[in-house]
């Protein structure tokens, strides 16, 4: 007696691997795309929340509040630091820009994972790269603005309707934080003066 065996032909094989390959080669980069976004979404909340603690805190207070690059301990700021190393927002009370063992610290934060974050500048910043918050919320030098910027590997690539992979964080002189997503405005130099990721 002859049985039938059931199976899948060669050429019905082929068709199945030529479009798992196919849903594969469009998915993977989607997916990656999709969580560079995420990471980068998460780095520019965080440095978002502790900007506004900074600026809250000073103004709750009523004296200076700074965020600033933090040494390895997390216990002050990096003189010459990055932000990618992490951050620290502590009060200055007694004005000498150095997180004094009686001074409060409301936040640390941790190293910015480097697959993350290529690069995360201040623009301007003292040789500390601190970010002063007045005892009103305003920054210290209150004419002029801090600009953050943060890139990632993709660089500023258009990641669909002009928005940009990196991100600009403005601080205005009155202490508020922006967000600049766009792309055209982070490679404008006349509204961000670090040029682009």
């Amino acid at each position: 007696m002859y049985t039938k065996e059931e199976g899948f032909s060669l050429i019905e094989l082929m068709v199945i691997v030529s479009v798992l390959a196919l849903a594969l080669g469009l998915g993977v980069p989607a997916f990656s795309d999709m969580l560079s976004n995420s990471r980068m979404s998460t780095v520019v909340n965080d440095l978002v929340t502790s900007l506004h603690a900074a600026r809250g805190e000073a103004i709750t207070r009523h004296t200076t509040a700074i965020l600033c690059p933090a040494n390895t301990a997390g216990t002050d700021c990096q003189a010459g630091g990055n932000l990618k190393t992490g951050w620290l927002v502590f009060i200055d009370s007694d004005g000498n820009s150095v997180a004094d063992a009686s001074e409060a610290v409301v936040q640390r934060h941790g190293t910015v994972d480097a697959g993350q974050v290529l690069e995360l500048s201040v623009f301007p910043a003292d040789s500390s790269g601190r970010i002063v918050f007045s005892s009103t919320g305003t920054l210290r030098v209150a004419d002029s603005t801090t600009d953050i910027q943060i890139c990632d590997a993709r660089g500023d690539r258009d990641t669909g309707g002009g928005v940009a992979a990196g991100r600009l964080i403005r601080v205005q002189p009155t202490g508020q934080p922006e967000i600049r997503r766009m792309r055209s405005e982070l490679q404008d130099t006349d509204i961000n003066p670090l040029g682009g990721c």
